[in-house]
């Protein structure tokens, strides 16, 4: 049994860096509340990923930084895991792991996060006990908690939502399965309004896939066309911010700043009214529940999970309808016709504005957060270890079969093979990851011209000597091959937007 006088130890993995994303605001929140209630904390850092710059969070008191910034990208294809594995074991020797007083992990986001945490699993599994989490309603993070179960302790859902549907998928397990929402610093009661424009802030990734910014971008040439009064900021970075500053270039009230702090963040959360998210699918946006707990009223776009669970239409925010391959223009309308009618009527936006405080405040605080965390945390600790199975990889390598629900599926080669063959004239391969990797030998016999790949930054560069380019620019009779399994269908609708024939897989 653990030593009930010995001091608990909490690791959290960052895999993507100290950024500016709602995992990052969480797990420093969590690191901060559990210093604060005695236990042993360290966060360890990996880099952050191209297009976005580290962030002087700030450590809380109590709370070290592991800086691993100089170990290789952790999601990069072939990445060795060994220093990886290693950096955590000396992370976890400096919080003074043992087996009678196991220290709790927190992997997150990247497959190579929870693998290295697996190999430690395999050899000391009596002196941790690894926390799953799933943060966000898509279709990659229930696989990799599904692929890594043998040595997770308990798994942690932010909605009711993402809750049901994990004990729905892993039934053997629904009694180690929690609703554990996020929580955040309260603010001041917000204050009614002064007269002037309708002041708008998104804060977050500058990214399509899944923030879908290209919304607001939209959204901000209709506001002016309407002539709405409005100042409309964007606070963040990502692979699509060249994009957005230049479609916000020329109007007056929108642009965008580059990522910021929590603690810079917050005041200038407060000092807006409405904050706008134009999300594909969310687990529970860390920014609105932080807007909310400021009296900023959220309109945001309808999505299962965790928006309504915080969101009353109408009481404490707006819910925009937005299909989730439903083109631009049709939400952007949308949600300025939301906008407008808010702009002309401040007592209604006021309403919003307190009761959406008085939901966060009661629902969302960051002690009621560090409460419900440390009881997960102590059951976990009272519960026997999870070893990891020595006859398993510990990589998330599903291209090979031998870890079930990876991002690369076992037939991905043939299904490439048999989609090329049918294909007269020359390919572009959209995407340029895991799964392009796994059908390498696939393509090197296939009339390549080009690979597409959403990130700009990477426009330029050449893959196995074939140039990358955006979706917008390859010829129009090229057939485009998806390279994709998690993505596919939200992929192919982009190359369709731009007038090009995609080839789907799956």
């Amino acid at each position: 049994m653990p030593d009930a006088q010995a001091r608990r130890s909490l690791l959290i993995a960052m895999p993507q860096g100290l950024g500016v994303n709602g995992v990052v605001s969480w797990g420093l929140r969590l690191a901060g509340a559990m210093a604060r209630r005695g236990w042993n904390v360290a966060v360890a850092a990996h880099g952050e990923p191209p297009g976005h710059a580290r962030v002087d969070h700030g450590m809380a008191p109590g709370v070290a930084l592991v800086d691993l910034r100089h170990l290789p990208p952790i999601d990069a294809p072939g990445v060795p895991l060994g220093p990886v594995v290693a950096a955590y074991r000396d992370a976890l020797e400096g919080l003074d792991w043992s087996a009678s007083n196991p220290a709790i992990v927190l992997p997150s986001l990247e497959a190579n996060c929870y693998a290295a945490f697996a190999a430690l699993a395999a050899t000391h599994a009596d002196h941790l006990r690894v926390i799953g989490w799933q943060h966000s309603d898509n279709a990659f993070d229930p696989q990799l908690l599904q692929a890594y179960e043998p040595m997770l302790s308990d798994i942690a859902c932010v909605s009711d939502h993402i809750t049901t549907k994990l004990r729905d998928r892993l039934p053997w397990r629904s009694g180690d399965i929690h609703n554990v929402p996020y929580g955040v610093e309260l603010g001041a009661p917000p204050e009614p309004r002064n007269p002037g424009p309708l002041r708008l802030i998104y804060p977050g990734r500058m990214e399509h896939e899944a923030r879908r910014v290209g919304v607001l971008c939209t959204l901000a040439h209709i506001l002016h066309e309407r002539s709405v009064e409005h100042e409309l900021l964007l606070v963040g970075d990502g692979p699509a911010a060249e994009e957005v500053d230049r479609r916000l270039a020329g109007l007056p009230n929108a642009h965008r700043q580059q990522g910021l702090s929590r603690e810079r963040l917050r005041p200038l959360l407060a000092s807006r009214d409405v904050l706008l998210l134009t999300s594909r699918y969310e687990g529970l946006n860390v920014a609105m529940l932080e807007a909310m707990a400021s009296g900023v009223a959220p309109v945001v776009t309808r999505v299962d999970s965790g928006t309504p669970e915080a969101i009353d239409h109408g009481v404490t925010g707006l819910l925009i309808d937005a299909g989730y391959h439903e083109d631009e223009a049709s939400i952007a309308e949308r949600m300025a016709d939301a906008l407008q009618s808010l702009a002309s009527d401040s007592d209604h936006l006021d309403r919003m504005r307190q009761a959406a405080y008085k939901r966060a405040r009661n629902r969302y605080t960051i002690d009621v957060h560090g409460q419900t965390c440390e009881r997960l945390f102590e059951h976990a600790i009272a519960a026997p270890p999870r070893w990891w199975p020595l006859d398993r990889p510990c990589t998330f390598t599903s291209s090979s079969g031998s870890v079930p629900g990876g991002s690369v599926p076992p037939d991905a080669a043939e299904r490439a093979a048999n989609a090329i063959a049918g294909i007269d004239g020359p390919i572009a391969i959209y995407g340029a990851g895991r799964h392009t990797l796994a059908i390498a030998g696939v393509l090197a016999s296939a009339n390549v011209v080009c690979v597409i790949d959403d990130d700009p930054k990477h426009h330029g560069r050449s893959m196995w000597g074939w140039p990358v380019v955006g979706v917008e620019k390859p010829p129009k009779n090229t057939a485009v091959l998806i390279s994709s399994y998690m993505h596919s269908r939200s992929m192919a609708d982009r190359c369709r937007d731009s007038g090009l024939r995609p080839i789907e897989l799956y």
